[in-house]
C-alpha cells in the first residue's frame, strides 16, 4: 500500500499552481539525483531529485515513485518547472539545509540498490533505475545522471558532495544539451555563487576552487526562483526569456508575491520597437498570471520608470493568445516628457505631476532578484534572448551563443534588506501596489543604505546609482587599495578620473604622455562596439589621440601603453568587472554589478555595484578574464611560475 504524503502548504502551494500536460513521454522526466547515503549529518537525510527535459511545466500529481520493494512509495503531488527540478526530501524539510523540499516523504532507500519506477497517472513508465551505479557512502558522495548513465557528484555542497536543485557535476547534460561546468554552489547563508556564461581557464585555478562556467544562466536563475516561497522582487532592464517569465508566473501562482520593476522604453523608438514589443507582451502576460485574468490572485504586479503601454498589434496579440483588444487595462490619455499619448496601462510609472511622466529616455539598468528576502541574484546579463543566447535558434538548441556575462548570487538577510531598501525606494511602497507619487527612480534617488557587510567572513561593500557615487569610490578603491595589479574586462568606459587612478599607479604619473612603468600590472579587454570611441579609456591607456574631448575626458594618453586589447567575443563583452590585487596578499578584490564606468552609470541611470573582498571569488574571476584575455591577444602568465597564495 502507498505511503499518501502530507505535503502540507509547499505541495498545497504547487498544486493549486501547476500547469498541465496532456501526455508525458518517456522521458520527459528524469530521475536525476540519488542521496541514497544520505548526509554528513545523518544517513537518514536522504533525497531524491527529478528533472524536468522537457520546454514545459509538468503537473506531477498522482505521479508516483515506487521501488520495487514497496518502500519508499511515493504519491506525487505539485508541478515541476520546464527545465527544473523536484526536490524530494525524507521526513523532513532539513535533508537538504537552505533549499525547500517541493516534497516530503517516507521511507528508506536500501544502501545496497533499488530498482524504482517514475510513473504518470495512467501508469505509463516515464523513467526508471535499476540498481545504485554511483555514489559513495562514506563520504556521501550522490549518484547524478549524465550524458551516457550515472556518475558520481564531484561538486560540495553544505552536508555532502551532491547538486540538489541544480544542474549534475563533470560532464553531466542539462536540458540545453550544452556542457555546464557546475563545480562552487553551496546553499549555506552567506554563500556567494558566481557563473558564468563563457568560457574559463580552470588551469588557474587555485586548489578545489574551479569555477562555474559555462553555465545556462536563464536554468540558474529558474532554478534559484523555483525556491521561492514567500516573497520575489525582481528588477531588470529588459526580460523577453520565456523560461523566466513562466517561473514567475508559476510563483505567483503558487501563492508567492511576485513583483516585477523594469524599465520604460521610448515608444516612438524604431530602433528598439521589436524588442520591446517582445518585452511588453511578456509583461502582459505576467500582469494576467497563469489564468490569463487581469485582476486576480495570480497576478504578477508590474511597475516601470515610465509608463508601458500594451502592445496593440492585433497578430503579435494573437501569437499570445491575448484579446484582441486590451481592454481589461485603463485606458489612459498622459503626457510623457514632453509627448501626449494614449494606450492602454500594463505597468505604471514615477509621475512628474498626476497624469505626466517623466521621459524613458534614462534607464532603469538594473538586473537583480531578490528571493524571500535572503537570496540576492545579481550582475551584467539581462534576461534576454540575445543576452545569453544570441538568436531564438540557439535557444531552441541550447547553445549558449549570447554576450559574454556574469551573475552573482549572496545568500545574506542583510545585503537582500539593502536590494529591498532601494526596491521599495523605487516601488515607493512596501506591498504590492506602487506608489507613483512618492517612488523615485534616477536622480532622484538618495543614498538610503547601508554599504559594507559581512557575508560568510567575507566583507562585501554596495553601491546604488545614482546617490552612492558607486563610480568614484571604484576610483578611490584603485588609489588607496590597489597595491600590486588591476585586471578589467568592461562594456562601456568614459569615466576619466577611474583612468587617471590607474595612469598613476601604471606609470606614476597622471600627466599627459608622461610617465615611467612602476611595476604595477594591469590587463584589460574592451567590448569592440566602443574601442574607437573618442571617450573611452581604451584611447588614453593605449596612447592614441582622440578625434574630440570634454570636460570628463581630456584624453590623458599613457606615455607607456598598457597591455589592453580589443575583445575577440562572439557578441558583446557585457562585462563590467574589475579585479584588484587578485591572486595577491594584498586584499584580493572583485568589482561587479550592472554598472558601467560612465557619467551616466554614476549619476542618472538605476544601477547596483558590488566589490566583493576575497580571495577565492577573485579566483574563479581570474579564471575567466584569462579566457577572455587570452583570445583577445593578450600575453598569460607562464603556468606553475604564477600562483595564487
Amino acid at each position: 500500500m502507498k505511503s499518501f504524503i502530507s505535503f502540507g502548504t509547499i505541495g498545497a502551494a504547487l498544486l493549486a499552481g501547476s500547469t498541465c500536460l496532456s501526455a508525458a513521454q518517456l522521458g520527459d522526466v528524469h530521475i536525476n539525483e540519488l542521496a541514497w547515503m544520505g548526509t554528513t549529518v545523518s544517513t537518514n537525510d536522504e533525497w531524491i531529485e527529478l528533472r524536468n527535459t522537457t520546454t514545459a511545466a509538468i503537473d506531477l500529481t498522482g505521479w508516483t515513485l515506487e521501488a520495487s520493494d514497496g518502500t519508499p512509495s511515493i504519491y506525487l503531488v505539485g508541478s515541476i518547472p520546464k527545465g527544473g527540478f523536484f526536490l524530494l526530501e525524507r521526513s523532513n524539510d532539513a535533508s537538504v539545509p537552505g533549499i525547500a523540499a517541493d516534497q516530503i516523504y517516507v521511507g528508506a532507500l536500501e544502501n545496497g540498490g533499488e530498482i524504482m519506477e517514475l510513473r504518470d497517472t495512467s501508469g505509463t513508465l516515464i523513467d526508471s533505475v535499476d540498481a545504485w551505479y554511483a555514489g559513495v557512502n562514506a563520504t556521501k558522495e550522490t549518484m547524478e545522471r549524465n550524458a551516457t548513465g550515472w556518475q558520481t557528484s564531484t561538486v560540495q555542497y553544505d552536508v555532502g558532495i551532491g547538486t540538489p536543485k541544480a544542474a549534475n557535476s563533470g560532464t553531466s547534460t542539462p536540458p540545453t544539451g550544452t556542457t555546464q561546468h557546475l563545480n562552487q554552489v553551496s546553499n549555506a547563508p552567506g554563500s556567494i555563487n558566481v557563473y558564468f556564461n563563457k568560457s574559463a581557464l580552470p588551469d588557474y585555478a587555485t586548489t578545489g576552487n574551479e569555477a562555474n562556467w559555462q553555465i545556462n544562466l536563464e536554468e540558474q536563475l529558474i532554478a534559484r526562483i523555483s525556491t521561492a516561497q514567500i516573497s520575489i522582487d525582481v528588477a531588470t532592464y529588459e526580460i523577453n526569456l520565456p523560461g523566466i517569465v513562466d517561473a514567475l508566473i508559476e510563483r505567483a501562482a503558487a501563492g508567492v508575491t511576485v513583483r516585477v520593476l523594469t524599465d520604460a522604453k521610448d515608444p516612438t523608438d524604431a530602433e528598439r520597437t521589436a524588442r520591446y514589443d517582445q518585452m511588453r507582451l511578456n509583461l502582459e502576460k505576467m500582469a494576467r498570471g497563469q489564468d490569463g485574468v487581469v485582476g486576480t490572485a495570480d497576478d504578477v504586479h508590474l511597475y516601470a520608470d515610465s509608463i508601458i503601454f500594451a502592445v496593440e498589434d492585433t497578430l503579435l496579440r494573437a501569437d499570445f493568445g491575448f484579446p484582441i483588444i486590451p481592454s481589461e487595462f485603463p485606458s489612459v490619455a498622459v503626457t510623457v516628457g514632453n509627448a501626449a499619448l494614449t494606450g492602454y496601462r500594463i505597468a505604471d510609472g514615477e509621475e512628474k505631476s498626476p497624469g505626466a511622466y517623466y521621459s524613458a529616455g534614462d534607464q532603469m539598468h538594473n538586473k537583480h532578484v531578490v528571493i524571500d528576502g535572503e537570496w540576492i541574484w545579481t550582475g551584467s546579463w539581462n534576461f534576454t534572448i540575445t543576452g545569453l543566447y544570441g538568436s531564438d535558434a540557439n535557444r531552441a538548441a541550447g547553445i549558449l551563443d549570447g554576450n559574454t556575462q556574469n551573475s552573482i548570487e549572496l545568500n545574506s538577510t542583510i545585503v537582500a534588506d539593502a536590494f529591498t531598501t532601494e526596491y521599495n525606494e523605487m516601488w515607493g511602497d512596501i506591498g504590492t501596489v506602487p506608489n507613483p507619487t512618492v517612488s523615485n527612480f534616477h536622480s532622484r534617488k538618495i543614498d538610503n543604505t547601508p554599504h559594507v557587510f559581512d557575508v560568510g567572513g567575507r566583507t562585501v561593500e554596495l553601491y546604488f546609482s545614482p546617490g552612492d557615487n558607486a563610480v568614484g569610490n571604484v576610483t578611490s578603491m584603485v588609489q588607496t587599495n590597489a597595491d600590486v595589479s588591476a585586471y578589467f574586462s568592461i562594456f562601456a568606459w568614459s569615466d576619466q578620473a577611474l583612468v587617471d587612478a590607474l595612469k598613476v599607479k601604471w606609470e606614476g604619473s597622471g600627466l599627459d604622455l608622461q610617465g615611467t612603468l612602476t611595476g604595477f600590472d594591469i590587463k584589460g579587454v574592451f567590448d569592440a562596439s566602443f574601442w574607437n570611441q573618442w571617450w573611452s579609456a581604451s584611447v588614453d591607456m593605449t596612447g592614441r589621440t582622440a578625434s574630440q574631448t570634454s570636460v570628463n575626458n581630456p584624453n590623458t594618453r599613457w606615455a607607456n601603453p598598457a597591455p589592453v586589447f580589443i575583445d575577440a567575443e562572439v557578441r558583446k563583452l557585457h562585462s563590467k568587472t574589475m579585479l584588484i590585487d587578485a591572486c595577491t596578499a594584498s586584499d584580493p578584490t572583485v568589482v561587479i554589478g550592472s554598472t558601467n564606468w560612465s557619467a551616466n552609470g554614476n549619476d542618472v541611470n538605476d544601477e547596483n555595484m558590488l566589490y566583493i573582498h576575497d580571495s577565492a571569488i577573485a579566483n574563479q574571476f581570474v579564471q575567466q578574464f584569462f579566457a577572455r584575455y587570452q583570445a583577445a591577444g593578450g600575453s598569460l602568465p607562464v603556468l606553475g611560475t604564477w600562483t595564487c597564495p
